[in-house]
């Protein structure tokens, strides 16, 4: 069964951390290439002090890896959101064993009404119709409700060159590999370098990022908000702006449907009784027509099918990693 109890190692985790930690690993999340210097700015200690502590959050397993992330326009990836329905409670072993059988799918979580849902990222039509037809197979099951082609709202694109694919070779291995090294194992300039890595962050094609412990996550509980509104009243992009307005210390992120006026939204609270609260607000806004919040237990993550991906999109550019792989 999915854990329904918060593990002591976040007590364990909570005490070893500081507010500097926490501003360290809130600016390696946005950009873990930071360098020491700006991180001494940034939190008013030596450089050195920055790397100790950064050492010591990795060998204490908080940060989990350093990493590279292909924005979804650059794989070209659409998200799936499915909610599964059983006649009979299944036997949750083998029906995430079930599950991992299909390369779409990236992470399950049960809810708490006993429900389960899937997200999934796909690239092509028929990943998505072999996904529908791996679902409906499913023993026992009652009802398949599921949601694709979602609006991205984050990422760029850019073509990637020759000396593109030799610097991330290099950042594939280490993604805080420093400059100068880089430009030593390419054979590229320095000042090449330092630009082309700029461009890639500032254009967000390219996200160098971390995987943090989940032990850091579990003292919040997970929810997914299922959202509709009236098309008449207003736009998403209204509804948007007030969910960021509203809940913006709260929320992680939304999915927009690209067919229909549904979206999803990400949130965190610290207690249950919060997410009423949340749906209450969010019903007197008045230009929402439904909101069901659906409160997660922890997933099971699966191998991310953007690894696979992104090993594509550089195949497809001439160059194939022996190294490493995209997160």
């Amino acid at each position: 069964m999915f854990a329904t109890f918060i593990s002591c190692n976040y007590c364990l985790i909570s005490e070893m951390m500081d507010t500097t930690d926490q501003i360290i690993l809130e600016r390696l999340k946005i950009n873990c290439r930071t360098s020491l210097q700006d991180f001494s700015r940034i939190t008013g200690i030596s450089a050195n002090e920055v790397k100790k502590r950064i050492d010591s959050l990795v060998a204490s397993g908080i940060i989990k890896r350093f990493k590279v992330v292909f924005s979804p326009l650059m794989t070209n990836e659409d998200t799936v959101i499915v909610i599964l329905e059983f006649e009979n409670e299944p036997h949750e072993k083998i029906l995430l064993n079930n599950l991992s059988n299909n390369s779409s799918v990236h992470k399950v979580s049960r809810l708490l009404d006993g429900r389960y849902i899937v997200f999934g990222v796909y690239f092509e039509q028929e990943e998505l119709s072999a996904l529908t037809t791996h679902l409906r197979k499913l023993p026992s099951i009652r009802n398949i409700e599921m949601h694709f082609r979602f609006l991205h709202y984050w990422g760029g694109r850019i073509n990637l060159s020759g000396a593109h694919r030799e610097i991330l070779r290099c950042l594939l291995v280490n993604p805080r590999m420093p400059v100068s090294d880089v430009a030593r194992e390419t054979g590229l300039e320095s000042d090449n370098v330092k630009y082309l890595i700029e461009k890639m962050t500032a254009s967000e094609a390219v996200l160098f990022t971390i995987d943090t412990s989940e032990d850091m996550e579990e003292k919040s509980t997970e929810v997914l908000a299922k959202v509709q509104w009236n098309v008449g009243k207003t736009s998403k992009e209204q509804v948007i702006t007030w969910l960021q307005e509203q809940f913006g210390s709260l929320r992680l992120g939304e999915c927009v449907s690209a067919t229909d006026p549904t979206l999803f939204f990400h949130f965190s609270v610290k207690h249950v009784y919060e997410v009423e609260l949340v749906a209450k607000k969010t019903r007197e806004f008045g230009l929402v027509t439904t909101i069901e919040p659906m409160i997660l237990f922890p997933g099971v993550s699966f191998t991310d099918p953007r690894q696979r991906r992104a090993q594509t999109l550089l195949e497809e550019t001439g160059f194939s990693s022996q190294n490493g792989h995209f997160a």
